[in-house]
Formats: structure tokens, sequence, C-alpha cells
């Protein structure tokens, strides 16, 4: 097996900010009021982690400080594993900051360690986090190599000391009472505690130590509890300052829009019903639905509908977190890439225009139309919802330009004239029906041609021999 560990260590600063190179300068403090992790923006003023929020205070005062929020660091790995899929199906999760992924099945399917992580790097980028990256034969030496930057790619499992043993003993976990560590003894690194005597070690800081020592090496079994995909889509992201306008959160947006389209990719589904929640500082959210024409996992395509439904729209002023969950997520084939544009692929250009407009002037204003079971051409019709399929009927000559109200004509001698006479091509056709709900018609209708050799439907009522103009052929 081998293993590939990403390790996220600005994952508390990535999750609020979106990018660690924010220009506001941001800290994360833990409970005690102390600097866990700052952004880039903070070292030209010189706060740095361990440094209390009084002191980063006194150095600078319009410092943005947010609380670390474990729970949605653990929610945002699970986001990112969400998108890794594609890769392999043997992803662990491997709190507070990393995720590992079994690599050695799908080495060949993307021709080379070297290209496979470059893929998995730039699906990461896409998400705006920061990531340190190592291959190893085991789980755990992996782990260390990434979390202390050593961008290493280890293949065989004798290499593996060649690499881990320069490391810090602080690598380890240390769980045993003991208030010494192994620096207080003179071992700084894994190399020297591994040469220690194992009963010392043991005695010292516990089975634990040893325990962790022969997982890295590979000495012993080290099984991984794997992540299993949720059923639907659902995550929430934080912003770094309050936003009150639709330019101000369209990054965050962006952002887990994409995490919701790699989802969706691997489970071979597409979204056609989902929420989007925004909740500002007080806590109180507000909800937008949004219902698609057709399913899509296109994250510019469903970036833009909610960019454009948020616009048209009054949101919550100072708003601090987005929340996207999918709703209704139908399976969805994967495109095929041909020389010949296929059927499908209109499909989906005329999916994606009705949801445009319907993003934009609203669901009631687009729709399909569809007929009805009535002689009476006025209500031989309905509206529908764009996309819905219908039952196929039996052509007629018909036009599909109605009137909304008919146009009464000049006749003479019985001859009917729009802009001249008309000349009559076929009929008549009688329609009389309706004489249950009081709007009986008796009419007999007429296919007719103008002078200029446009034709038209027209009808003579029978009760009073009145011509009108019903419709117009294309």
């Amino acid at each position: 097996m081998l293993w590939l560990c990403l390790d996220f260590p600005n994952l508390s600063i990535d999750i609020f900010t979106g990018r660690e190179d924010a220009e506001e300068p941001t800290v994360i403090t833990n409970s005690k009021n102390i600097i866990i992790a700052k952004n880039k923006a903070c070292q030209h003023i010189g706060i740095k982690a361990g440094m209390s929020l009084s002191a980063a205070y006194a150095v600078y005062s319009l410092i943005q400080v947010k609380r670390r929020n474990i729970y949605q660091e653990e929610r945002t790995l699970e986001s990112i594993a969400m998108s890794l899929f594609k890769y392999s199906s043997q992803i662990s999760l491997s709190p507070p900051s990393s995720i590992l992924i079994e690599i050695g099945a799908s080495v060949k399917l993307f021709h080379g360690i070297q290209n496979l992580r470059k893929q998995i790097l730039e699906t990461i980028n896409e998400l705006g986090v920061g990531v340190q990256t190592a291959v190893s034969p085991t789980p755990l030496s992996a782990t260390w190599l990434s979390r202390h930057k050593v961008n290493a790619t280890v293949l065989m499992m004798n290499d593996i000391p060649q690499y881990v043993n320069p490391l810090p003993a602080s690598a380890i976990e240390f769980k045993h009472t003991s208030t010494t560590q192994p620096r207080d003894a003179g071992l700084k690194t894994i190399g020297q505690l591994v040469r220690a005597p194992r009963s010392a070690v043991t005695q010292r800081w516990g089975l634990s130590v040893l325990d962790q020592l022969d997982r890295v090496f590979g000495i012993r079994p080290d099984p991984q509890t794997f992540f299993v995909l949720p059923d639907y889509f659902s995550t929430e992201i934080s912003l770094n300052l309050p936003a009150s306008s639709v330019p101000e959160i369209i990054f965050g947006i962006r952002r887990i829009t994409q995490s919701m389209a790699n989802y969706l990719s691997v489970k071979q589904r597409g979204v056609l019903k989902f929420n989007l929640t925004v909740a500002n500082e007080e806590q109180d959210t507000h909800i937008f639905h949004f219902k698609l024409s057709g399913p899509s996992r296109d994250p510019k395509h469903l970036t833009s509908l909610i960019q454009e439904r948020l616009s048209r729209e009054t949101i919550p002023s100072r708003i601090e977190s987005i929340h996207l969950k999918s709703i209704q997520e139908p399976p969805l084939a994967p495109s095929i890439d041909s020389l010949i544009p296929q059927e499908e692929n209109t499909e989906f250009c005329q999916a994606h225009l009705i949801d445009q407009l319907q993003a934009k002037l609203g669901n009631d204003c687009v729709y399909g139309i569809t007929v009805c079971a009535d002689h009476r051409p006025e209500n031989s019709w309905r509206t529908t919802t764009p996309g819905e399929r219908h039952q196929q009927t039996p052509p007629r000559n018909r036009p599909s330009w109605l009137l909304h109200k008919p146009i009464a004509l000049t006749s003479t001698s019985n001859i009917p004239h729009l802009r001249g006479p008309l000349v009559i091509i076929s009929g008549p056709e009688r329609i009389e029906t309706g004489w249950w709900d009081d709007n009986d018609i008796k009419r007999d209708y007429f296919l007719a041609r103008t002078q200029d050799h446009s034709q038209v439907w027209i009808y003579q009522e029978t009760i009073n021999d009145r011509w009108f103009l019903h419709g117009i052929f294309a």
C-alpha cells in the first residue's frame, strides 16, 4: 500500500478567510485567548502563534479575531474528503488537520505518482485551502512527514527511517502522565528515541510511544477507518468579515459550490433541488430555495444561478456563514466527449438557459406550455414547469401563436378582409362545445392566406356570421 497524506496547517484560518493570504490580519484563538493560527498578513506586523491576544492587540489593534471552531474544522475536512473520491475509494480522516488517501491502486490509472499528486493538488487549490503533502508506505509516516513539511515521496518500507528519523520527537503524541519530555532526557529526534532502550521508553512515556514507533516503520499493522460519503451533500463555511452584499460573499459561494460539484461527480449525480442558507451575526437565517429545470453538477452554472438570484433579492446584512445543502440528487451519467455533438449536450444547454432566466426573472416568469383536453382553442393549453415531460398529442393544423383576444374582421359579400381580402385555403372545421360551463362556442374555422402570402387562422360565428382573426402561422 502507498499512502498520500494531505495536511492543512492553516485549516482553522482557511475556513474563515477562504484563503490564507487574505489582506486583513486575522488570528484564531483558543479558549485561553492564545493565538494558535494566523494568516500571512500577521507576519508583516510581528504577530506570531503562541502569543496572547492582549499582546497581539498591543502590536496591532485592528486585527480580526476568530475563536477556533473544532466542529467546523472537522466538517471542512469531510467536505475536502468528498472531493477526493475520484482518486481513491480508501480515504481516512486524521484529525485535527490531515487526510490520508491510499493511492497505491490509483498510480497506474493516473499515469504515475507525480501526475496523481498534481491532479489532487489542483482539486485542493480549487477549494481555496493550503496543503502540505507526503507519500509513504505507512499511514503514520506519511502523516508525520506532511505535518513537518517534509515534501517526500517514500516508496519502499526500508527507506522510511531515512526520512522519519530526523523528525523531532515532538511528532509523537505523548499520552503518559509524566511531565518529562524526551528532549529533557536528551532525545531530540525520532531516531534517537528509536535507539533508546524500549523498556526505558515504556517506563517513562508509556506503551503508546512504542506503538506509534512500530506503526510508523511498518513493524505493526496500522488499520484505518475509512470515510464514507454521506447520502446528501451538506456543508457550511464561515466568512472572514461580516458581509452585506453579493460581491463580498461570492468567493465563499464559488468555493462551496465547487465542493458540491466534486461530491456529485463522485456520486454520478446531479443536483435538482438545493437550499442556500445565510446566517448573520445574530444567527438569524434566511433560506433561498433553488429548483433547476434539469440536474446539473457544473460549478460555474450553479455559482452563476446563486449569484443571479441573490442579486435580485434582498439579502440579510452582516452575513457570517453560508450553508449549502442538496435536497434532490437524481442520477446523472458522466458526460461523453465526442467529435459529433450529442443531443444530450443540447438538452443541457437548454436547461442551463432556463435556469439562468428563472434566476434572473423569477420562477413565475418562465414556464412551458402543454395541451389540455378541451376543443376550445383558447382553453386547450396551460402553463407548465419548464422541462416537464408531456404526453405527445397527434399533430393538428393549428397555429402556435394564438391571439390573446380574437380580433373582429370586416367582410364584403361574406369574404373576410385583413389588409385586403383573404383567400380561404381550407375549411370549415366546426367547433361547437362548452355548453356545460356557460362559455359555449359555435364556430367554423378556416385556414386563410393574406395578400402578402402569410397564413392565418380565422373563424366565423355560426350565430351572426361575424368573422374573427384567432391565430397567425409562423
